[in-house]
């Protein structure tokens, strides 16, 4: 990686740290939407149903997270995840999509993307904040290939994806989740080189690779659970 961001570094997030993530991925929300009546009781109900999923999820995914140097604090996040086709995902429950439908032939890798946001206290370097943790996430479905990468996503980060070169298919109707207009996408492996290629030399580090092979070994694991189930 060619640049450093001024009082800020990349990390990743260890199993300990969810609450911490979904604390400020509510409270985010809650500012960038400017969400005067949202209650206790409304916190608590997001966060217990966000933190399930995690705690669900946390095993067979990466989180990069970016962290402030002067408190440690969390100021940015995405999670990148290795989709076992059984475990149900969250465009899901919210769009009544099936399994069956996710599954398109001849695809190996399914991959799922969320808890993708930036604080709004970020003032300088917000672009390569963003292309930086999209590389981490993206590079592994690319690399891989053969994939298809599903999200639940607000349209205005849709919008920007298709700036930065990446198309993605629209399944459904969007709906309001989150307090934010929210679209059920997919994004195939191959949409994903114009901005890969692109950004690779200012935005790559020798962890890509290893985080490659963590999801490489998942993929091992789950072709040997499938086969024993046969």
């Amino acid at each position: 990686m060619n640049w450093t961001p001024e009082n800020y570094y990349f990390t990743k997030l260890n199993k300990n740290e969810l609450s911490e993530l979904i604390h400020f991925y509510l409270v985010t929300t809650k500012e960038h939407y400017k969400l005067a009546s949202y209650s206790e009781e409304d916190y608590m109900s997001d966060f217990e149903s966000l933190i399930a999923e995690d705690y669900t999820f946390f095993d067979c995914s990466i989180y990069y997270v970016l962290r402030s140097k002067l408190d440690h604090s969390i100021q940015a996040s995405i999670r990148i995840t290795f989709w076992d086709k059984e475990t149900s995902l969250p465009i899901q429950k919210l769009f009544f999509i099936t399994t069956e439908s996710l599954l398109i032939p001849n695809v190996a890798n399914f991959w799922h993307i969320g808890r993708f946001v930036i604080s709004g206290k970020i003032i300088g370097n917000r672009i390569n904040i963003l292309k930086k943790m999209l590389f981490d996430a993206f590079y592994a479905p690319y690399k891989l290939g053969n994939g298809l990468v599903i999200a639940e996503c607000d349209r205005k980060v849709v919008n920007t994806l298709r700036k930065l070169e990446i198309e993605s298919y629209q399944l459904a109707d969007p709906i309001i989740y989150l307090y934010s207009e929210t679209l059920p996408i997919y994004i195939k492996s191959e949409w994903l080189e114009a901005f890969v290629e692109k950004n690779k030399y200012s935005q790559f580090s020798k962890d890509n690779n290893m985080d490659i092979q963590k999801f490489v070994e998942m993929s091992d694991q789950m072709l040997l659970y499938q086969k024993k189930k046969k």
